[in-house]
């Protein structure tokens, strides 16, 4: 037998595929992926691909399925040419009937196959993007799936699209504004083009390149069609402009000068120009912006050269532009200072993530080179159409909130929240200033201060607030409280999946490991696997990397903190640990 760990590249490995099974574990139909895969065509028993180890597993699942039912397993499957292959399979039992009988319908997913055709698939987004960012003509898309007809327009790995809407309200726009019966006849020949999904075609068209402006410019069209993932025709193709007028209307964020030669981002003019083309599109969407900057950045210059803090900059640009994947523009406004520009962030939940990756990702990106470097920034945001409908005022606020980040401790971001940051009008603060603390020990024993009095004042009511609060102020992405029971009475954070603590807070080998302040810290999981192989699982299996314990008894009950840092090491300094000890204590006092 023969398991292969790398399939990519051979001929006969398929990333999914498509069968349907008779009860008696016939093939009656599959797709030409699996018949490629197990190079057959007909006179084939499914069980035969099965390996051994999982026949069993495999007939009770297959034989136990009831209609409407569904399940999912991992399993070995033999191709042609006797490799067996890790496959994620879903067996659904939908109700097909097929001469009588019922038929089981099973998708294998092949995991080594889908691994490297992900990562093949992002490198050729960015390839792709690249080479759409040198092309000097509009572009167009239509699906026929979600009815969306896009015009748009790459450049610097920025994608901006001045028509976007339904095939159909682009046509009555169109039959509004054109102008002779000529023009009108040459759209209606676009129109079939796009709307029949026609192969290999070419015609020319006026369009306008605005959604607020009606003035048109004549274009050749090229397009063709493909079908997507759901057998829906996707039309695509290129304007190619017919005189030259067409080039005065490309904006200026669209041009090689609007690049910043030092980091390959956008330079301020751009972001200004781009972001209030989006505003005025009025496209319905949430976008966030988010400035930048470097703490300690001419800290950074002195130490280590300007050489050094040139590669800083063009790191930090990097990690922008790789986490931010498209969904937005990122440009540099000077210095150290950064802006982002989001087009596809869902959400506060998905910012988050996207933030907090990056700032760690930097944080840790000269690790290697320089003993206790690291990166850091502070943040500002803040959100449309929520904090403002225009450029001015969504800047000032995240503006705002990029220094109350530097004045609260610098490596951290804040999102605007009027009932927390006040309005502008109301601040009478000057947010320019920055308030430099030398001492970070004391801006957070006033932090501390504020979470005990609104503990003893609200008790367990405050405990949701306070925890979001410790996430924030001390850079750790989740919170668990259990009791003595090994019961989670209290969660925090976006876990990948929750810890089973049940045999582990009972269990001596652990317990030992607490010193005398009945508190323990651990900066890399890793370590843990040598003394506890089953917490380091774990944790491992939960993405934790990292965490402060520590345990409290209260009116005969015992209660345990873990405040845990994800999918990095992490550093927290004597202060900033007592400090959590302390609040953990008074907690303990109201659970």
């Amino acid at each position: 037998m023969i398991i292969s760990e790398n399939h990519f590249g051979k001929e006969n490995c398929v990333a999914y595929c498509d069968v349907l099974i008779r009860r008696n574990y016939e093939v009656i139909n599959a797709d030409e992926h699996f018949y490629h895969f197990v190079e057959k065509l007909v006179g084939i028993n499914f069980l035969d691909i099965v390996h051994q180890d999982n026949l069993k597993d495999f007939k009770m699942a297959f034989e136990t399925i009831k209609p409407g039912e569904n399940c999912r397993m991992l399993i070995l499957l033999r191709n042609g040419i006797g490799e067996y292959y890790w496959t994620d399979m879903v067996i659904s039992n939908n109700g097909k009937i097929l001469s009588g009988e019922n038929v089981i319908e099973v998708r294998c997913y092949f995991l080594s196959a889908v691994e490297s055709r992900y990562l093949l698939a992002l490198d050729n987004v960015n390839k792709y993007r690249t080479i759409l960012s040198t092309y000097r003509n509009y572009l167009f898309d239509y699906n026929s799936y979600t009815d969306m007809f896009t015009i748009y327009l790459y450049r610097g790995n920025q994608c901006n699209a001045p028509i976007k809407g339904t095939l159909e309200q682009f046509r009555e726009r169109m039959l509004r504004i054109l102008r002779s019966d000529s023009e009108r006849k040459e759209f209606a020949t676009f129109y079939n083009y796009l709307k029949n999904g026609s192969n290999m075609f070419s015609c020319m068209v006026y369009l306008p390149l605005d959604e607020h402006n009606d003035e048109l410019y004549k274009f050749k069209v090229n397009g063709d069609s493909l079908f997507s993932i759901n057998k829906t025709s996707v039309v695509a193709g290129y304007l190619e402009t017919v005189d030259g007028c067409v080039s005065d209307v490309i904006p200026y964020y669209a041009t090689s000068e609007a690049v910043d030669s030092a980091t390959g981002l956008l330079n301020k003019r751009a972001c200004m120009e781009y972001t209030k083309s989006v505003i005025a599109s009025k496209d319905d969407k949430i976008h966030y912006m988010i400035m930048f900057d470097v703490d300690n950045f001419k800290s950074i210059n002195d130490t280590y050269g300007h050489l050094f803090g040139d590669e800083v900059l063009s790191k930090i640009a990097g990690i922008i532009n790789a986490n931010l994947n498209g969904r937005g523009i990122a440009g540099r406004f000077g210095g150290d200072e950064f802006y982002i520009f989001t087009n596809n962030i869902k959400d506060e939940e998905a910012l988050r993530i996207l933030l907090t990756t990056m700032r760690k990702e930097l944080q840790y990106a000269f690790d290697s080179r320089i003993e206790d470097f690291g990166v850091t920034l502070s943040v500002g945001v803040s959100l449309f159409p929520k904090d403002g409908t225009d450029y001015e005022e969504l800047f000032r606020k995240a503006d705002k909130c990029l220094y109350l980040a530097k004045e609260k401790g610098r490596n951290r971001f804040i999102i605007y929240n009027e009932s927390k940051h006040g309005s502008l009008e109301n601040n009478s603060r000057h947010i320019h200033k920055i308030l430099d603390l030398s001492d970070h020990s004391e801006y957070m024993s006033g932090v501390v201060s504020d979470i005990i009095l609104e503990l003893v004042s609200r008790g367990k009511d405050a405990i949701d607030d306070v925890a979001n609060n410790i996430l924030e102020q001390f850079e750790i992405d989740g919170l668990r409280i259990y009791n003595d029971n090994s019961e989670l009475i209290y969660s925090c954070g976006e876990y990948k999946r929750m810890p089973d603590m049940t045999n582990i807070l009972n269990d001596k080998a652990f317990l030992s490991r607490y010193n005398k302040n009945n508190s323990m810290s651990i900066g890399i999981v890793s370590s843990v696997e040598a003394w506890h192989k089953e917490l380091y699982n774990e944790l491992s299996d939960s993405n934790i990397m990292a965490f402060i314990s520590a345990w409290f008894e209260f009116k005969y009950r015992r209660y345990y903190f873990f405040y845990d840092v994800f999918n990095h090491k992490s550093r927290w300094n004597d202060s900033d640990r007592n400090f959590v000890l302390i609040i953990s204590k008074i907690i303990a006092s109201v659970l």
